[in-house]
């Protein structure tokens, strides 16, 4: 394993207030998040294998070193998200940052090796529409569809399919990770013609068609979300992936999310979820506002949506760490998530500009998991 290690470095310029995600976040706004007050000396050794968090992991290295100078923190981000928890569950690393949500097969080989489940700590929220922004999936239809919003039930019943169960994991689980009846649907729950939603007319009894995502950082995603991590999609679900990802040929060109974006800018039965980074291009589409219960409140797609974390499919970025169910966190691990979860860690973020900085009321949610 290559490791880098990273030593301190100036940090003066980004201490101060920037633009995010074209959305002010102002010194006021970061004045309600706790200073960080180092609780131990650190010194000696602490390893972070995975994703890079487009640079902000190396900035987050350096003001954490400013604090600790005798900690020595060893990086390595050659396998990115893919290998983070990995590193956890075979003893070469103590902290695996993520730009995804860990899949079941993330989860399953540390669960085999310590019969519990990796802690998952959020420390920033995704972007509003950059790539590598681990930005949030807007829902969209046809322009000409009379639809204006969904509640995530419904997102579920619409691309989801009958299901035997879903996966529980973590504390729900006793801390484990197991697949439950619970979270089972029947196909009379599904959702699949426009009068189910309430759109007549023309569209009265016409099927639904679905599109979407099929790599892994996105669907997984979305699974979690809608489906308690089942796999169990709607049938018609036609799947296309980034350009990046598809193949070099005619055959990649025709499951690339350009060519999502042109079907479903004709199809007006068609219901889909992507990027806006590739969405707003397009015209003939129109996003949904989305609540995350019913009744409401439905809340649009919007850059400050995403940043006040009032859009229901906001995504995190995410760190997850081995903690023993009731026992103490490894002193060094928890002090460096402390100083990412404060005044301090949270203004990097800020600085850096990839991600948004998390709500006061979010964090405090994170840090009650380090005890």
């Amino acid at each position: 394993m290559i490791a880098k290690i990273i030593r301190i470095g100036t940090m003066a310029s980004l201490f101060m207030s920037m633009l995010v995600s074209g959305q002010a976040y102002g010194e006021e706004d970061l004045r309600s998040i706790p200073s960080y007050k180092p609780e131990i000396h650190c010194e000696g050794g602490l390893r972070i294998f995975g994703n890079w968090m487009r640079g902000n992991m190396i900035k987050l290295v350096e003001g954490f070193q400013k604090f600790h100078p005798d900690c020595v923190v060893g990086t390595n981000f050659m396998t990115s998200s893919e290998g983070g928890i990995a590193g956890l569950y075979t003893g070469i690393s103590d902290i695996a940052p993520m730009g995804d949500d860990a899949k079941i097969t993330d989860m399953m080989p540390f669960y085999d090796t310590f019969h519990y489940v990796p802690t998952e700590i959020s420390i920033a929220t995704g972007g509003h529409e950059a790539r590598g922004s681990l930005w949030p999936a807007v829902i969209l239809v046809n322009k000409d569809n009379p639809l204006t919003k969904l509640t995530m039930d419904q997102l579920s019943r619409v691309f989801g399919g009958a299901r035997t169960g879903g996966w529980e994991i973590g504390a729900d689980a006793s801390n484990g990770l197991r697949y439950t009846a619970k979270y089972a649907r029947g196909a009379e729950k599904n959702i699949r013609t426009w009068d189910q939603l309430g759109v007549n007319g023309e569209y009265a009894h016409k099927p639904i068609q679905t599109y979407g995502y099929i790599a892994p950082g996105f669907i997984i995603y979305m699974e979690r979300r809608l489906n308690h991590w089942s796999q169990k999609w709607n049938e018609n679900y036609k799947e296309f992936v980034e350009t990046q990802q598809a193949t070099k040929d005619a055959g990649g060109l025709e499951v690339a999310s350009e060519r999502m974006l042109e079907t479903l800018s004709k199809d007006k039965f068609g219901i889909g979820w992507g990027a806006w980074l590739h969405a707003k291009d397009y015209p003939n589409l129109r996003v949904l506002a989305i609540a995350d219960k019913d009744g409401g409140p439905y809340v649009p797609f919007s850059a400050a949506n995403v940043q006040n974390r009032s859009y229901p499919l906001t995504r995190d970025y995410y760190m997850y760490i081995n903690k023993a169910p009731g026992r103490p966190l490894d002193p060094k691990v928890r002090e460096f998530l402390r100083f990412c979860l404060s005044r301090e860690g949270q203004q990097i973020i800020v600085g850096h500009g990839v991600f948004n900085p998390m709500p006061v009321s979010y964090i405090n949610e994170q840090l009650k998991k380090l005890d």
